[in-house]
């Protein structure tokens, strides 16, 4: 006996609509464009486009937008951090930066802050003032964020 089954003529409708509602069918024009955009990027750009994000939600000021002579609040990732003699005494001078900008604060009288490490995310607490294309913050309150 012979079977005549049918088949069918396409994909199955259903698991075409799986597809699509998952957002897994994508034109491959529109993949090899993002693609190619994230490729086009330095590392640069990509590593202040992962600290802005890092640091859009916890109710700070960026950096570049940081008022001049005003109490700020500013957040940022550890990027260094050097005792520099200031007056005869050392000073900690620890540089941040959220992606928009960098922001050195200085602990006047101390060599060493515990837990103040390069890659670490830090929040401080001051008045800050522009200078040489960052913000300056003297002995601001500081806390760190995990």
């Amino acid at each position: 006996m012979v079977s005549t089954a049918t088949v069918p003529a396409g994909p199955d409708p259903s698991l075409v609509a799986d597809v699509a509602a998952r957002g897994a069918c994508c034109d491959s024009g529109t993949v090899l464009r993002k693609l190619r955009s994230k490729l086009a990027r330095t590392m640069e750009e990509l590593d202040e486009d992962r600290l802005q994000a890092r640091y859009h939600g916890l109710g700070v000021t960026p950096i570049s937008e940081a008022p001049p002579r005003t109490p700020v609040r500013l957040a940022g990732e550890i990027q260094a951090t050097q005792v520099v003699p200031r007056a005869g005494s050392p000073s900690l001078e620890v540089t941040i930066s959220d992606g928009t900008g960098r922001a050195v604060a200085v602990f006047t009288g101390r060599r060493r802050l515990g837990g103040v490490d390069c890659g670490r995310s830090l929040v401080i607490e001051g008045v800050g003032r522009p200078e040489r294309g960052r913000v300056l913050v003297l002995n601001p309150a500081y806390q760190l964020v995990e």
